[in-house]
């Protein structure tokens, strides 16, 4: 079955649920309904995806789709599928939207026969509306059985995007990577607005000042490779101003100073790969340890 021929259903009303639910509609495999706990929120969901998407209970869905995806928090998922489990039962495939999980959070619904699978957007959603741009064209983490692959594979074609493959065992470390890769990138520029602000300059002023820096940086590392975009005190093995540093960091909050030592570590690890030489290396990591 096609993923514009299924009665596709969509468990959940937060961000992520209702952006991804919005483009399959725009893509042409519009849901036919959104399952939520509570009532309103079903129904905002429901309005924001679709004019004829019915808003129903999570149990009530099974009895009017073919697949769903549930797209609630992680430690509701299991939840949820207990309630799908409850209903009028006919699914054929199940997925989830985490990243951190296989298909195993769906366990009760294999047991009822659903092929069970991961179809986990590679992407930040902080409002529905800028997700649904967002999610277009994004990478998306998928797993899980065959029939659940298949459909993946079919909703990330619609959605225009990259399907990446994860083997049962692996979500943890792509999900700890793409926190690195957003999470962690929030932490960097806090701390970098915090150092800023403590030379004076203004937050708000701060922000906008590092706006080139950041997405120039990112973007050589993303074109580039981190060994070739890396520049800096580490790259060039200057322990000195590396001592300088950690001298103003003494003024600093504990977590930036941390963050500030464990970044630099890193950075370390990329130029040895890089060519810094061993004396180089050495004198970075005294300065860090000093």
């Amino acid at each position: 079955m096609t993923a514009s021929a299924a009665r596709t259903a969509i468990v959940g009303t937060g961000r992520v649920a209702q952006a991804l639910g919005r483009l399959l509609a725009e893509a042409g495999c519009p849901p036919v309904a959104v399952g939520g706990r509570t009532p309103a929120h079903a129904e905002r969901a429901a309005s924001f995806i679709g004019s004829d998407v019915k808003a129903l209970r999570i149990r009530d869905v099974p009895a009017t789709a073919d697949r769903v995806v549930i797209a609630v928090s992680d430690q509701a998922i299991g939840a949820a599928a207990d309630e799908l489990a409850l209903g009028s039962f006919s699914l054929d495939v199940v997925l989830h939207t985490s990243g951190a999980h296989g298909p195993e959070l769906l366990s009760v619904l294999a047991e009822r026969g659903a092929a069970c699978g991961v179809l986990h957007p590679l992407q930040t959603i902080a409002d529905r509306s800028l997700g649904v741009k967002a999610l277009r064209g994004a990478s998306y983490g998928i797993g899980g059985d065959a029939a659940a692959l298949e459909w993946s594979e079919q909703l990330v074609a619609l959605a225009g995007g990259t399907a990446l493959r994860i083997p049962p065992t692996g979500f943890a470390s792509y999900h700890a990577g793409a926190v690195m890769a957003s999470n962690a990138v929030v932490a960097v520029i806090d701390a970098a607005v915090t150092l800023l602000g403590n030379a004076g300059v203004d937050r708000m002023a701060a922000l906008q000042a590092i706006r080139p820096l950041c997405l120039t940086s990112a973007g050589n590392a993303l074109d580039l490779g981190p060994e070739a975009a890396l520049t800096g005190p580490v790259q060039r093995g200057d322990a000195e101003t590396i001592r300088i540093h950690r001298a103003a960091l003494s003024g600093a909050p504990r977590y930036v100073a941390d963050l500030y030592r464990a970044a630099s570590r890193a950075l370390l690890e990329i130029a040895k790969r890089r060519g810094l030489s061993e004396t180089g290396a050495r004198a970075v990591e005294m300065a860090l340890d000093g």
